[in-house]
C-alpha cells in the first residue's frame, strides 16, 4: 500500500506514520515509510534508473574502496594545523613581514598584489621629471592600507584616484577611511583625478607641487 492512500495524522509541519505511530517531516515520513514498512516500493520517476554506485560500497567495490582512500589522504593533509598554536604563530609573523613588505592581501584594499596601476606608473615618470623632492616611497604601507606616493620625511600622500574611486560607493568609503586613519596620525593628504591629472597634466603638476612646498 502507497504512504498516499493512507489518511495521515499531522501536526503542523509533521505527520505520523500510520504504521509505527513516529512522527516524521514530509519527505523523512516517506522515506521511513518505504524503507520501514514497505522496501518493494519503486518511485515510478525513479523507475529504470540506476544510482551511480548501484548499491555497491567500498567493503565491495576495489574502485569505490580506492577512492574513498583517495578522499582520506586529500582531507589529512593539514590536520592539526587549525587548531595548532605553532602554525597560528607562522601565519601571524607571516603577515607581519607582508603588512611590513606592502604585499599584504588586504593593504590597499583594491589590490591585492600592490602592483601600480598605469595611471601611479605615469605619475611617477611625472615625479621623477618634474618634482624637487623625489623622497618618495611608492606602495608605502600605512597600517592595512597602501598609500599610492609618500612623502614620509613630510609626512604627506598623494593618492592618484582612477575612475572607480568615483563611480562605486564602496571604494569611496574606504578611501573615506582611508584619509580619516591618515589625519589622526598626522598625515596630509592631497587626493588627484586621473581623468584631470590625463587632460590637464601641468596644472596638476603645479597643484601637487604646492601641496608638498606648504609646511
Amino acid at each position: 500500500m502507497k504512504l498516499s492512500e493512507y489518511d495521515l495524522e499531522r501536526d503542523g509541519k509533521n505527520s505520523k506514520c500510520p504504521i509505527c505511530g513516529s512522527w516524521y517531516k514530509a519527505l523523512g515520513l516517506a522515506s521511513h515509510f518505504h524503507k520501514a514498512h514497505n522496501p518493494d516500493y519503486v518511485n515510478p520517476r525513479n523507475e529504470g534508473h540506476k544510482s551511480w554506485n548501484n548499491g555497491l560500497t567500498k567493503d565491495t567495490h576495489p574502485s569505490i574502496a580506492k577512492y574513498a582512500l583517495e578522499l582520506r589522504e586529500v582531507g589529512v593533509w593539514n590536520k592539526g594545523l587549525k587548531t595548532s598554536d605553532e602554525h597560528r604563530k607562522k601565519i601571524s609573523e607571516s603577515m607581519k613581514k607582508a603588512h611590513a613588505a606592502g604585499k599584504a592581501h588586504n593593504i590597499g584594499s583594491s589590490r591585492w598584489n600592490n602592483t601600480p596601476s598605469y595611471p601611479e606608473k605615469f605619475f611617477a615618470k611625472v615625479i621623477a621629471n618634474e618634482f624637487e623632492d623625489k623622497n618618495f616611497v611608492q606602495e608605502y604601507p600605512f597600517g592595512k592600507y597602501s598609500l599610492d606616493f609618500a612623502w614620509v620625511h613630510l609626512k604627506k600622500v598623494i593618492e592618484i584616484d582612477g575612475d572607480q574611486h568615483e563611480r562605486f560607493a564602496k571604494q569611496k568609503e574606504s578611501d573615506a577611511r582611508k584619509d580619516k586613519a591618515l589625519v589622526d596620525a598626522g598625515w596630509q593628504v592631497l587626493r588627484v583625478k586621473w581623468k584631470e591629472m590625463y587632460s590637464d597634466t601641468k596644472a596638476q603638476i603645479a597643484s601637487c607641487k604646492q601641496f608638498l612646498n606648504n609646511l
